[in-house]
């Protein structure tokens, strides 16, 4: 998974910035913030020598106000009313109802998902899809073996873990030519192997976001040979 969640990356890179269509471009810029809920969905935590630890109904919950707080950029790239973007959203969450073998378990220093997506303007509102991978700081003590959290070679304990999609609807409030604030639903379904020590923890995380923050606007005339 790390080796395609790699690739994913790289490639994305390469079709959004290669795309030179048309001989004037208009980029945006947006900085967001808001709220999050996740749906109870199964958690499995497997360890080398024990029975594996299965929770139905994993009750998450994500204090996206608190530091770090949840936040999302995005930068786009327009071609009059379609898209393509790199978005970058931090969310975290906690485990709440733990088991006996799980002293702790969540993922505060970011389930960072980097998505590549397509956006298209329908009317007042912008629909956009996307896939991408996620980098993840995984947190946890489990039958009292606590994750070694400064280790890991991606940005000091984050591993790039799972495949990840974004749907969303947003809709920008125009201030000036330049400026704009946007609101925004958006869903964002991921699985993901976070490391645990001697195992992993197989992770399905459906969150639902209510967004808000400002953007900019700005164009690029590119010259045509």
């Amino acid at each position: 998974m790390t080796s395609g969640s790699r690739s994913i990356f790289f490639i994305s890179c390469l079709i959004f910035f290669a795309t030179d269509s048309f001989s004037q471009t208009r980029w945006s810029f947006e900085l967001q913030f808001g709220g999050v809920y996740s749906l109870d969905l199964p958690l499995t935590i497997r360890q080398d020598g024990y029975p594996d630890i299965r929770i139905e109904y994993a009750d998450y919950y994500s204090e996206p106000f608190i530091g770090p707080p949840y936040w999302n950029i995005r930068l786009s790239k327009w071609f009059k009313k379609k898209s393509l973007e790199l978005e970058f959203v931090h969310h975290k969450f906690f485990l709440r109802n733990t088991p006996p073998e799980v002293q702790r378990f969540g993922i505060s220093h970011g389930y960072n998902m980097l998505f590549l997506n397509h956006s298209h303007q329908v009317g007042k509102y912008i629909l956009r899809g996307g896939i991408g991978t996620a980098f993840i700081h995984p947190e946890s003590t489990i039958r009292g073996m606590q994750y070694p959290e400064e280790s890991g070679l991606d940005l000091g304990g984050h591993k790039i873990r799972g495949v990840t999609f974004n749907l969303t609807c947003a809709r920008q409030f125009k201030l000036s030519k330049t400026f704009f604030v946007n609101a925004e639903a958006k869903v964002h379904a991921a699985i993901a192997n976070a490391p645990v020590v001697n195992g992993y923890a197989r992770i399905n995380i459906v969150a639902f976001q209510l967004i808000f923050g400002p953007g900019v606007n700005w164009s690029v005339r590119e010259d045509k040979e």
